[in-house]
């Protein structure tokens, strides 16, 4: 099954003017690392004033309610910012509830062929494995304090993918750890985290519609609820007129953060192309694009009774012809937002595509890739449970 289609056109005047002027200038390009610049420095310098203010937070309700020994009104006025700076603490990247590790004893030719692909892009092999039910994803994330490094794999990305794409998807991912992508330090994501806990808390409120009818709760008319709307209006406006600051903060971080990571994640594909292929990077990122036509049929076989090995049987038969690739590449281009980190797939893929960079051998055979179908069966036959519920 093939899903590369010859290098095209796509309309870039559905992009924000940024993401369309940075890939029209890298097309083409063989890219270097992205390099440490101003806006970068910049970024970090924003970063810990974010978390300076969490740390104002800490020291003034600890001065408090030191200040304030025995009185219970300094013990409540002081843990409200106490309580403000654990809410809003720096936080590390956590794996999402439901990920199961995969041991390399369960799984050996997984890990050997993410420890071969690894070593090709020059990244660390993963130390841990995990897998998830209901995930169409796959990230090389360093989770926790101690930043070890671990594959996180989509079954049901797993399931859709061929072996050339799986090749794709390793090295694609893997190569994320040497793109030199400022999102994948310690600070910046905190500080990303930390302000977007302020914006969801200060502006994240629903305020009710008030309606005199078709209530089913409260009486027409009710007080209760009219009363209600207007608290939470007055709650929302107030936290809209708090959170500006930080909104300003936010989208001044994620703007200097954006075009660095832009460019390291088009990096990234370069190097992977260089380990694996031109081709199984950019039919991953293909891949990617197509989640819905891919995982329609995947679900209605779950609910059909098949097996994983009749789900991947029929995924390793079918083709995905290339006007159906170029109009999901086209779709995914609008709705784009200006200081959006990640770049659209349908970008990477032409980017890739024109890139011209030499071919890489590090890939995954259809043996390896039935061996490692036979190591996680259990897991695979879990997951197709999980679909078949899914309505």
């Amino acid at each position: 099954m093939s899903l590369s289609s010859p290098p095209g056109e796509v309309r870039t005047d559905l992009l924000p003017r940024d993401t369309r002027r940075r890939f029209l200038r890298l097309r083409g390009r063989r890219l270097d690392r992205p390099r440490h610049t101003a806006a970068g420095l910049a970024s970090l310098a924003l970063s810990a004033v974010v978390h300076a203010v969490t740390a104002a937070f800490l020291a003034a309700g600890v001065f408090i309610v030191t200040g304030w020994r025995g009185n219970v009104i300094g013990w409540l006025c002081g843990s409200v910012p106490v309580a403000i700076a654990i809410w809003t603490r720096p936080r590390t990247i956590r794996l999402p509830d439901g990920a199961e590790e995969v041991t390399g004893a369960e799984a050996p030719a997984l890990f050997e062929a993410a420890g071969r692909i690894a070593d090709a892009v020059g990244a660390a092999p993963p130390a841990a494995v995990y897998v998830h039910d209901r995930l169409y994803r796959c990230a090389y994330l360093r989770p926790g304090l101690r930043r070890r490094p671990v594959l996180l794999v989509g079954l049901p990305l797993l399931l859709a993918l061929t072996p050339r794409e799986r090749a794709g998807m390793l090295a694609a991912e893997l190569a994320r750890d040497v793109s030199g992508d400022p999102r994948r330090g310690l600070l910046v994501p905190s500080a990303l985290a930390t302000v977007g806990e302020w914006r969801r808390a200060l502006t994240g409120m629903r305020v009710e519609g008030y309606r005199d009818y078709g209530d089913p709760l409260l009486e027409a008319n009710s007080a209760v609820k009219g009363g209600r709307m207007a608290s939470q209006a007055i709650g929302k406006v107030t936290g809209w007129i708090l959170a500006w600051p930080l909104f300003l903060a936010e989208l001044a971080l994620r703007r200097l953060v954006s075009a660095r990571s832009q460019h390291a994640v088009y990096y990234a594909d370069q190097v992977a192309a260089r380990a694996v292929s031109s081709r199984a990077v950019v039919e991953y990122a293909d891949a990617l694009l197509l989640a819905e036509s891919r995982l329609t049929p995947v679900m209605a076989a779950a609910r059909r009774g098949e097996t994983a090995g009749e789900i991947r049987r029929a995924v390793l038969s079918k083709d995905a012809g290339t006007g159906l690739v170029a109009a999901r590449r086209e779709n995914s281009l609008a709705g784009q937002a200006a200081w959006q980190a990640e770049p659209p797939a349908a970008l990477r893929a032409l980017l890739l595509e024109s890139a011209g960079v030499e071919e890489g051998t590090a890939g995954l055979g259809s043996g390896e890739s039935d061996r490692i179908d036979a190591e996680l069966s259990r897991h695979l036959a879990r997951a197709v449970r999980e679909l078949s519920r899914i309505t």
